[in-house]
Parts: structure tokens; sequence; C-alpha cells
């Protein structure tokens, strides 16, 4: 049976073995709805148009049976109710514990999402970054000025069962953006950053005209799995669009000292693959390789 969860049920949240090793369907997933801080300090979910972020699972019957009854994990007044779940794979019809409308009392959290909104209000000193698109590359944070705030690198990180689409589309092409499709594995850069850059980010990634939402993965650097790491996603996704020539640049050229050859190689052939002219993918290659001959 397919469950819906969005609080603290979710990965590396307090309450999530009480699943019991549940079968991932989706860890970025969302149903339409409004998701309240309850007045007891819960979140739980009620009707509305917005957009309610959480995980999918399959568990057993009788683990949402048990669930239902303990109420320090659900809400009071929340029942169980089917919603649809939509995926970057497709829509699930699930259950979710909800409470009414009328019976729903505490503060809307404008994110949709829990994990976010104890980010938001925790503010941690220091924060993992996974970066895929074009903050892999150091040359808009220079114009920024916040290039200090990037120095701190540890270096390649792998995202299991993710990959990188340009379904993020503006005038001039598509933008870098994460999809979730099992079995795929992505590359980035990981940095260690302070709560400036976090704004900084928030700010270049348009959080608050809903371009891209924060979101968090387990990223893999050097054998280690990091939890938890804040990257962005985008909101409203588009069919995949080529992207831009100084884009594109970006990419190749952030990305180049730190992922995988393969990696790079792949970055390569979903440019060739999306219509960028090969001669064009040879001279911006030529650029980064020129990096590496004179790094000043």
């Amino acid at each position: 049976m397919l469950i819906f969860v969005y609080g603290n049920l979710r990965k590396h949240e307090r309450h999530h073995s009480l699943l019991q090793n549940p079968r991932t369907i989706s860890l970025q997933a969302y149903v339409e709805g409004v998701l309240i801080e309850s007045l007891d300090g819960q979140p739980v979910m009620t009707a509305g148009n917005e957009k309610v972020y959480g995980e999918l699972y399959e568990v057993d019957r009788s683990m949402i049976d048990q669930l239902e009854r303990m109420k320090e994990v659900i809400p009071a007044k929340a029942i169980q109710t089917e919603a649809t779940v939509v995926t970057d794979h497709g829509s699930h019809v699930a259950t979710v514990f909800a409470t009414a409308s009328e019976d729903a009392q505490g503060s809307v959290i404008p994110s949709g999402d829990w994990k976010v909104k104890t980010f938001l209000e925790n503010r941690p000193s220091e924060t993992l970054y996974f970066a895929y698109g074009s903050c892999m590359d150091q040359e808009r944070f220079k114009k920024a000025g916040v290039h200090i705030h990037f120095q701190d690198c540890l270096g390649a990180g792998i995202v299991q069962d993710f990959r990188m689409d340009y379904s993020f589309v503006v005038d001039d092409g598509g933008r870098g953006d994460i999809t979730e499709v099992l079995g795929e594995v992505m590359e980035g850069v990981v940095y260690r950053v302070n709560q400036e850059a976090v704004d900084y980010l928030f700010e270049r990634e348009g959080v608050l005209p809903g371009w891209y939402r924060p979101a968090f993965l387990d990223v893999t650097i050097d054998g280690r799995v990091y939890k938890d790491v804040l990257t962005f996603i985008v909101k409203r996704k588009s069919p995949e669009t080529l992207p831009p020539e100084h884009y594109a640049l970006e990419i190749l050229r952030g990305s180049h000292p730190y992922v995988s050859e393969e990696y790079h190689r792949k970055l390569q052939d979903q440019l060739l693959r999306l219509g960028m002219d090969e001669e064009r993918i040879r001279a911006m290659l030529h650029q980064v390789h020129a990096l590496d001959r004179d790094p000043a």
C-alpha cells in the first residue's frame, strides 16, 4: 500500500524508522494541499490549492493502521484519506493523513515543505550545498562578489536515482534541473557554505518568485554519504530544452575539475542530443582545457 509522508515520517526525520524499511517510490513528490504547523508544533496537511512536498513509500496495510493509533506521530484530528501524489515518473493514488479544513489550526508553512521550514528556522552556521548546474562554476560568484563564500569545496558529489535535465525554460533556452529517475546517477560539486551564501543562493535561484525550490538530497563524496544536502529543484518543469551557449559553458567549465570523465562526456552528449552543434561544443571544450594549461 502506498503512503505519502510530509512531516516527521520523512527520511532522516525523527519518526521515519517507524515505517520499518519501506520501499521508496519517490523522495521528491507532492500533493495538492496546504501545510500547517499545528498549535502543538506538528506538521499537518489540509485541503488547498498549494503544493505540499514529501515522499512516497510502499508499506504494509498494517503499518498504516499502526500509525493511525500513534498520536505522537499523527496529529490529533488527522484522518486517513487518499490523495493523488505527483512524482517525476507519474502520478499515484496514496494514503495520506490530513485534517479537515475546519479543524486545521496553526500557521501556514509557505514553502509547503517541512524540511525547508525547519532549515530556515534553524539557520545553521554551515550548510552543505550540492551544485549541479551553473553554480558549479565560479565566474558568476566572482561577478556578484560572493566567491569568497564558495571556496570550501568538498569535491565531486554523486546522487543516485536522479539526473540533470534542462527543464527550466526561459527566453534563451533551458536551465538545469533535477529529475528523479530510478537507476540514473548524477554528479555535481559540493560546497560548505555560510548563511550569507545560502541567502545569495535563495535569491539567485528565484525561490521567492517560484522558479526553483530548496530541497534536500543524500550526496556521496569519496564513498561517504552526507545526509540532507541542500540543493534547488525547478517547481514548474517544462520539456527539456537546449541551453544557451554561455550557460552550457558554465556547466562544462565548472564541472570539469571535479566530476568524472564519464559524467563530463555525458554532459557533452546531452548537449548534442538537444541540438547543439558539435563544433560549438568543441570550441567550449577548448576554452575549458585552456584553463587547465593557464589557471591564472
